[in-house]
């Protein structure tokens, strides 16, 4: 009796060795870097760049542009929180009589919504100062809207911003 009990104690021992060492495929690994190559991934600088080049708006004729460089500086004009940003790519006139605005933000997990309405608060000021100083500039916020595709939110204030959001779009789809 006693063999058996110990026979039967050590086949239980070595069949769960077995078990225990015969692990589970991680497929964390591999679900988290499919999920990756998934994601879209955009550069937003070389993005605006390619905005300014093609549409021809860092030439002579447009004064005082001004690319946004820092977090702090998309906190003092769009009230964007930096924990909101992942990365964004952003220009704007220096004169307030001027309105031209280009504004490409790539937020974090779940921010879209409130870098969005950031976005529209400054759009509907943006529109109240238009309203004193030109009835043409004043036209052409009232076409401006801000969009999100996925987590990419984006403002276009100028002439030609329908063209530049079918391109912004087409990059970050």
């Amino acid at each position: 009796m006693k063999r058996i009990i110990a026979l039967s104690l050590a086949v239980l021992m070595i069949a769960a060795l077995f078990v225990a060492c015969g692990g589970k495929k991680d497929d964390s690994k591999s679900d988290s870097a499919s999920s990756a190559d998934t994601a879209k991934s955009v550069d937003l600088a070389a993005l605006l760049d390619k905005i300014n080049e093609q549409y021809g708006i860092n030439d002579s004729s447009v004064q005082g542009l001004k690319k946004l460089s820092t977090t702090d500086e998309l906190d003092r004009y769009y009230k964007i929180a930096a924990d909101d940003v992942k990365q964004f790519a952003a220009e704007r006139s220096s004169s307030s009589e001027e309105f031209m605005e280009i504004v490409i933000v790539e937020a974090n997990d779940s921010a879209a919504d409130r870098i969005a309405t950031q976005l529209n608060s400054r759009l509907d000021s943006q529109r109240n100062t238009a309203k004193s100083y030109s009835p043409e500039s004043a036209a052409m916020l009232d076409g401006s809207q801000v969009k999100t595709t996925g987590n990419f939110v984006y403002l276009v204030i100028n002439e030609k911003q329908d063209e530049i959001n079918k391109m912004i779009e087409d990059a970050v789809k």
